[in-house]
């Protein structure tokens, strides 16, 4: 993967993180969600463009072990203390939802890993792209996708459903993964080939949509109109990050470790709420702080907390979790891939 795009990861993750800190308010950083999903819309045209096969369990492994681990965890500490929980429920239903990537509400929650929201429509999309592959045979199948999703969210919009799923699989969120696969078909026939001053001024027009986006974070409610706010300013940034690519130097301390948090950003999605409030809360309330300073010691703790245990997870759980998956899936469903494997390691 291009290592500009891991460095937007972490970038995206980091906002992320610091918004549910909350040490600003209005929080700043709840877009890093949207830059995620141009990022994703981007790096699943890319995947498809090389190779349409095994698509879609491939995805599943990706995002599955971890989140299955964080849902399961959630689900004990809620039974263990419920009272550190404010808006989580736990039923038959709940459970089976989330599990599935199955959307819902049930009185305001939803689902029990509240970060959950985004991985329903990360599944859907990966879901979506899976048939249209599969019914255009190919890679034309990612542009019969892009376009399918495009209809599905207009014809949502047009005549609103009173069924929570498809309100919620037509928002216009959905949008953003169609910008970024429309981000990789412009990379690829037309960002790599522009002059000098035209990437300057695309790196350029990237940093005043970061510029942008916080404003707007902090500003205004932005999630009615939330494509228009966060979704096109997140292409723009992507699109000057792509830019960079050929700047970007993986022996350089600085860009290596971004790269590293990029390739643990995941994992820092999932855990971060876990590792704020076990430190915030088990750990740094006892010194018993107190002023701003304190509060900006917390949040520089906290966030060399939330890297540390991300990488570490991604180092000794995910990636040899996700090597053990694919190496059992593959040897049923895609015995080439396999093969080709066992060549590789002898």
């Amino acid at each position: 993967m291009l290592n500009s795009i891991q460095i937007l990861r972490a970038i995206a993750a980091l906002f992320v993180v610091f918004a549910h800190f909350e040490y600003i308010k209005p929080t700043i950083g709840g877009f890093g969600v949207d830059i995620f999903f141009i990022i994703s819309g981007f790096i699943m045209a890319y995947i498809v463009d090389k190779s349409t096969a095994s698509f879609l369990y491939r995805r599943i492994i990706r995002i599955v072990p971890l989140y299955y681990s964080m849902t399961l965890l959630t689900t004990g500490l809620y039974l263990a203390k419920p009272t550190w929980f404010r808006n989580v429920i736990i039923t038959p239903e709940a459970i089976v939802k989330s599990l599935l990537f199955i959307p819902y509400r049930i009185k305001g929650s939803g689902p029990i890993l509240s970060l959950g929201w985004t991985l329903n429509y990360e599944m859907f999309f990966y879901l979506a792209i899976a048939i249209f592959v599969t019914i255009f045979k190919g890679k034309k199948g990612m542009i019969a996708c892009l376009t399918g999703l495009s209809a599905f969210v207009l014809i949502s919009t047009l005549f609103p459903s009173d069924n929570h799923m498809l309100r919620f699989w037509g928002g216009t969120i959905v949008l953003e993964f169609v910008a970024g696969g429309i981000l990789f078909y412009l990379w690829k026939s037309k960002l790599l080939f522009l002059s000098k001053p035209a990437k300057t001024a695309g790196i350029v027009l990237g940093f005043l949509s970061l510029l942008f986006l916080m404003y707007a974070d902090y500003t205004t409610d932005p999630y009615s109109i939330r494509f228009l706010l966060f979704g096109i300013p997140s292409f723009f940034l992507a699109a000057g990050f792509l830019l960079l690519e050929g700047r970007v130097d993986s022996t350089n301390k600085v860009h290596s470790k971004m790269i590293l948090l990029g390739d643990s950003s995941y994992a820092m999605y999932l855990v971060h709420p876990f590792v704020i409030y076990g430190f915030l809360r088990l750990i740094f309330v006892r010194l018993s702080p107190e002023g701003e300073i304190y509060e900006l010691i917390g949040l520089i703790l906290s966030m060399i907390a939330v890297c540390l245990v991300s990488i570490a997870i991604h180092k000794w759980f995910e990636k040899p979790v996700i090597a053990l998956l694919k190496s059992f899936l593959d040897k049923r469903f895609d015995p080439k891939k396999a093969k080709l494997n066992e060549k590789a390691v002898i």
